[in-house]
C-alpha cells in the first residue's frame, strides 16, 4: 500500500508557497483584467473584441510558454521559475497603470502573460509534485484552489480600487501584493529542486517528451483540454460584460464572477479527490458536466434572477475541475521527474483554448450584439471535451510505482 513521504516538515511548506503564489500572484494578474474591461471601453471607446484581446494575448502565452516555464523548471529549479516570474508581473502591472492606447495595452499584457506563464500551475505543481504520492491528486486540487481563493476576492477588490483610486492607481496597488507570495517563496522553499528531489520519493517518468508525443492518449487528452479551456473563459472572461450590458450593476456582475471563481476552488479539491479515487479521466468527465450545466442555465435563466449566482456556482465547479487538467494528466500519466515540457505541452493546449475562447465569444458578440450565440459555441466546445474523454476508454490509468520501489530507484 501507498504512505505518504515521511519529510512533512519540508512538504508542507513547499505546499503553502504554491497555494499562495497561485492566490495571489496568479490571480492578481489574471483575474483582475476583467474587471478593468467595462472601464477601459468607457475611457477609450475600445470595442469588446479588442478590449478582450488584451487578455487573449495574455492566455494565449501562459499556454505557449508552458513547453518553456516546464523546461526551465526542470534545468534550473520552480523556485527560481517563480521568483523571476513574479517580478515580471509586478513590473507589468506598473507598465499597464500608465495604459493610454490600445498598442500599449497589447504591449503590456504580452509582458503580463510571460510573468503570468512563470507564476502558473506548471512550477507551482511541480514543486509539490514529487512530495505527494498517494494523494497526489488532492495536493494538486489543493494549491489549484487557490486560485478559486484568490478569483473569489480579487474581482471585488480591484472593483472597490478602481472607485476609490482610478484604474492606474489600482494596477499599482494589485502590483504590492506581489511581495507577499515573493517573500515565502524566497524564505521557505530552501536550496534546489534537484537537491530535493534525491529525498523525495518520486514516481519515475514514463516516457520522453518524443515518445509522448507519439501516442494518441497525449493527443486525445490535448484536444479535450483545448475545448474545456474554450469553454472555461468564453463564459469566464465575458461574464460580466454579458451582465452589465443586461442591465445589471456593475457590483452585482463582479460579484457574479467572484462566486463562479470561488466555487472553483471547491471544484479543485472535488477534482483532485476524484482523480485519486478513480481516475482523472473521471474526474475531467464530471467536470465538464458542471460546465454544461451552468452554460445550458445561463442561456435560460434572466440574467437579473438570484439563480444567476447559483448557475455561476455550477460552471465555477467544473472550470475548478478542468484547471486541475493540465498537472493531473501529466503526473498520472508520465511520472513526476524530468515531467516539466510534457506538463508545460499539456499546460499549451490549456493555454491555447482559454485564448481562443474568450476572444471567440468577444469576436461573436461584436457581430451579433448578443451573447447567447457566443455562449452557444461555448456549450457545443464542452460537449467536444466531453465527447473525446470517453475515447480514452474505461482502463485505468496507470497509477504510480510503490513508494519502496520509488525509494529503491532513487537511493
Amino acid at each position: 500500500m501507498l504512505t505518504e513521504p515521511k519529510q512533512t516538515v519540508e512538504r508542507w511548506p513547499l505546499l503553502l508557497v504554491s497555494f499562495t503564489v497561485l492566490m495571489v500572484a496568479f490571480c492578481a494578474c489574471r483575474f483582475s483584467l476583467p474587471i478593468f474591461y467595462p472601464v477601459f471601453i468607457k475611457r477609450f471607446g475600445w470595442n469588446h473584441a479588442q478590449v478582450v484581446g488584451g487578455g487573449s494575448i495574455v492566455l494565449l502565452l501562459i499556454g505557449v510558454l508552458g513547453p518553456l516555464i516546464g523546461w526551465l523548471a526542470d534545468k534550473f529549479s520552480p523556485k527560481a521559475v517563480l521568483l523571476a516570474g513574479m517580478c515580471v508581473c509586478a513590473s507589468s502591472m506598473a507598465l499597464l497603470s500608465t495604459t493610454h492606447s490600445l498598442a500599449q495595452w497589447y504591449a503590456f499584457c504580452m509582458l503580463l502573460g510571460a510573468g503570468i506563464a512563470s507564476v502558473s500551475l506548471v512550477p507551482a505543481s511541480m514543486l509539490i509534485a514529487p512530495w505527494f504520492t498517494k494523494r497526489r491528486g488532492l495536493a494538486v486540487g489543493v494549491i489549484n484552489a487557490g486560485v478559486g481563493a484568490g478569483g473569489a476576492i480579487i474581482p471585488n477588490l480591484t472593483r472597490s480600487w478602481i472607485q476609490l483610486h482610478g484604474y492606474s492607481e489600482a494596477f499599482l496597488l494589485l502590483a504590492c501584493t506581489l511581495a507577499i507570495p515573493f517573500l515565502l517563496t524566497l524564505l521557505l522553499v530552501r536550496g534546489s529542486f534537484r537537491r530535493r528531489t534525491v529525498h523525495a520519493p518520486a514516481t519515475p517518468a514514463m516516457a520522453n517528451d518524443r515518445e509522448v508525443l507519439k501516442t494518441s492518449l497525449f493527443w486525445i487528452f490535448g484536444m479535450s483540454v483545448f475545448f474545456a479551456a474554450h469553454t472555461q473563459t468564453g463564459i469566464q472572461e465575458n461574464l460580466t460584460l454579458y451582465l452589465t450590458g443586461q442591465g445589471v450593476s456593475s457590483t452585482n456582475a463582479a460579484f457574479a464572477l467572484s462566486v463562479l471563481l470561488g466555487a472553483s476552488a471547491f471544484g479543485k479539491l472535488l477534482g483532485g479527490v476524484v482523480a485519486d479515487r478513480f481516475s482523472t479521466r473521471v474526474s475531467l468527465i464530471m467536470s465538464n458536466l458542471w460546465l454544461v450545466l451552468g452554460i445550458a442555465g445561463l442561456l435560460t435563466v434572466d440574467p437579473h434572477s438570484p439563480v444567476i449566482y447559483a448557475l455561476a456556482a455550477l460552471f465555477g465547479l467544473g472550470f475548478g475541475g478542468i484547471f486541475n487538467a493540465p498537472s493531473l494528466i501529466a503526473f498520472e500519466y508520465f511520472g513526476t521527474q524530468k515531467v516539466g515540457t510534457i506538463l508545460g505541452l499539456f499546460m499549451m493546449f490549456f493555454g491555447l483554448g482559454t485564448s481562443s475562447g474568450s476572444l471567440t465569444a468577444g469576436a461573436i458578440y461584436d457581430q451579433t450584439h448578443r451573447y447567447t450565440a457566443a455562449f452557444t459555441v461555448d456549450l457545443l466546445s464542452c460537449t467536444v471535451a466531453f465527447v473525446l474523454l470517453f475515447a480514452v476508454g474505461r482502463k485505468p490509468a496507470p497509477r504510480p510505482a510503490p513508494l519502496a520501489a520509488a525509494v529503491k530507484k532513487t537511493a
